[in-house]
């Protein structure tokens, strides 16, 4: 899970509220146990780890007033990590974590072509981390191969009605039709739409 900024913020503000008074003293009396002061404290660890504050965690690990015999001095670091917390995600010190997203299953169609499955699932990251780092025009280029990569094995799947489609292109001295592996993105997008393989509609194309 990967929690947003705001979010995050909203959790650890109110863990805050349950560990530290306005003016900022610890209600131990509230926390009967170490272990009932620890399980805040992970509590916290792992909002701050899901809006991706592990340098913080990080260091709270290193934090000897963890280990110590006291509820009062474990629950006074605990309001201090939380406070600075705070400070990151106001300030924006804390960059938002990316998440990528695998791409959906396309072995239906990628079958007739070995190997293409992972090169179609790597590139699918490539693009979104094209993305993320504001590189938009590269995370384009990087999806069109991706469909040029689809269409093509969709037509290698049925070559035949491929080449017999009025789409299809043909060589102009001999008028032999030019093999699939040479088509362009172009020419691979008429012939599939021309047999139905790929509609176009007023939400762009699905793939059939």
């Amino acid at each position: 899970m990967t929690l947003d900024h705001a979010n995050a913020k909203e959790l650890i503000g109110g863990l805050l509220k349950e560990i530290s008074s306005n003016g900022g003293q610890v209600p131990t009396e509230s926390f009967s146990s170490l272990r009932a002061v620890d399980a805040k404290v992970r509590e916290a660890k792992m909002v701050l780890r899901d809006a991706g504050a592990n340098a913080l965690v990080e260091e709270m690990e290193r934090d000897s007033d963890f280990e110590t015999n006291s509820r009062r001095v474990r629950l006074e670091a605990l309001a201090n990590y939380c406070r600075t917390a705070l400070k990151f995600f106001d300030t924006g010190a804390l960059k938002q974590k990316k998440q990528l997203f695998k791409g959906p299953d396309l072995t239906k169609i990628t079958q007739v072509m070995p190997d293409l499955e992972p090169i179609i699932q790597a590139r699918w990251l490539e693009a979104q981390r094209c993305q993320h780092s504001g590189a938009f025009l590269a995370a384009v280029i990087i999806m069109g191969s991706i469909l040029e990569a689809l269409l093509l094995a969709r037509c290698s799947m049925s070559p035949s009605d491929a080449y017999q489609s009025s789409a299809a292109p043909k060589d102009r001295s001999s008028g032999k039709a030019i093999a699939l592996h040479e088509w362009s993105l172009s020419v691979l997008i008429d012939v599939s739409v021309s047999k139905a393989w790929l509609k176009t509609g007023r939400g762009g194309f699905l793939m059939h």
